[in-house]
């Protein structure tokens, strides 16, 4: 009997493991701010030209002109077509460690994503690695980022990350 509850508690965590892990996100690693994909990293770098040259990593300090950039470390990635959405947080969605959460029903939805989205880099391959976007925050509050990579044999890696404006 104990047995089996340590494998039910052992296949319990890797299930929680998995989902974390596809659930992706973004977190400093080495000093440098890292957005998790499937397998592979990217390095992102985030800043308000207009206020400061400081960059940040999550959290957008205030409304206003923003910059990302995001380096594909991985070869791989660059061969990969990458999509950004960032959507308005309505706080109706699932949470994961106290998160939003979007369900993969509700990534595949236009119904879901189109009224909420803010900004949309469609699908494209960068050869040279580098991914550069901008958009202008009118108001602070809560939001959700996803990046999409998908590659030729269509095997897809999701990464979202809440943040907030202000």
């Amino acid at each position: 009997m104990m047995i089996r509850g340590i494998a039910a508690w052992l296949l319990a965590m890797v299930l929680l493991a998995s989902a974390a892990h596809a659930h992706g996100g973004v977190g400093m690693v080495d000093k440098r701010c890292v957005l998790r994909i499937g397998p592979d990293i990217m390095f992102f770098t985030g800043y308000q030209p207009q206020l400061s040259r400081d960059e940040f990593c999550d959290d957008i300090p205030s409304a206003g002109q923003m910059v990302v950039t995001l380096d594909m470390q991985e070869s791989e990635l660059r061969d990969m077509l990458t999509e950004i959405r960032l959507i308005k947080d309505e706080g109706n969605h699932t949470t994961m460690n106290g998160l939003p959460f979007l369900t993969d029903a509700e990534l595949g939805s236009p119904q879901v994503l189109d009224p909420v989205t803010i900004t949309h880099v469609p699908p494209k391959t960068y050869p040279t690695g580098t991914l550069t976007f901008e958009h202008t925050f009118p108001e602070n509050g809560k939001f959700i980022g996803i990046v999409t990579v998908k590659n030729a044999h269509g095997q897809t890696y999701v990464s979202q990350f809440p943040f907030s404006v202000g």
